[in-house]
């Protein structure tokens, strides 16, 4: 029995350390050296993620929404949500917006991209609505964030210049959904390594 209840503990810790240790890891990674002073001008990208059927939030929306809410300070001018309506008739951006304004984010900085399919759309029809501002902070749970943060460095290589970290990564946080997002992102490369966008896939 004792020999049982080490064995799960084990597993239960490992479940939760080595996504937790890799989400760490990615949300250090692929940033630029733009100016952060005062007068530095800033904008997050929230990417989507598909909304529950009934087009009600999806966990991942409001943990990325919940993410851009403790990112945000009185440089930011911007938020953009990012995601299409697919099949529900709720746009993915609209969802986590309508979440946002709940959390404080004000109404008037809230700008949607309602077109975008695909981590890669998101920064392809995001990038025009940011391309002003000196500072951007690309918004979802690490692993993610860091794929596309390599994706807008393909897209825009200008613009990536002007990337710095989102409030992204807590201890921790949510280690169930870092399990299932760190599966998710190891095929998603390995997708990338036959089909290569990200640099070194290939």
């Amino acid at each position: 029995m004792r020999r049982w209840v080490k064995a799960t503990t084990a597993v239960a810790v490992l479940l939760g350390v080595i996504p937790d240790l890799a989400h760490c890891w990615a949300s250090t990674r692929e940033y630029g050296n733009p100016p952060t002073g005062p007068h530095a001008t800033e904008a997050l990208i929230v990417l989507g993620c598909p909304t529950h059927p009934d087009g009600s939030l999806h966990p991942l929306q409001r943990w990325r929404v919940d993410i851009a809410a403790r990112t945000m300070n009185p440089r930011v001018k911007v938020v953009v949500f990012t995601g299409t309506t697919a099949k529900t008739g709720v746009s993915e951006a609209s969802a986590m917006a309508a979440h946002a304004r709940s959390r404080g984010i004000p109404d008037s900085l809230i700008v949607l991209e309602e077109q975008a399919l695909s981590t890669w759309q998101n920064l392809e029809y995001s990038a025009p609505l940011v391309a002003q501002f000196d500072v951007l902070r690309v918004v979802s749970d690490p692993m993610h964030a860091w794929r596309a943060r390599q994706f807008l460095a393909r897209l825009h290589p200008e613009l990536a210049r002007k990337l710095q970290p989102a409030a992204d990564f807590r201890p921790l946080e949510r280690w169930r959904w870092k399990l299932g997002t760190m599966v998710y992102e190891l095929v998603a490369r390995y997708r990338e390594w036959r089909n290569p966008r990200l640099p070194g896939a290939a």
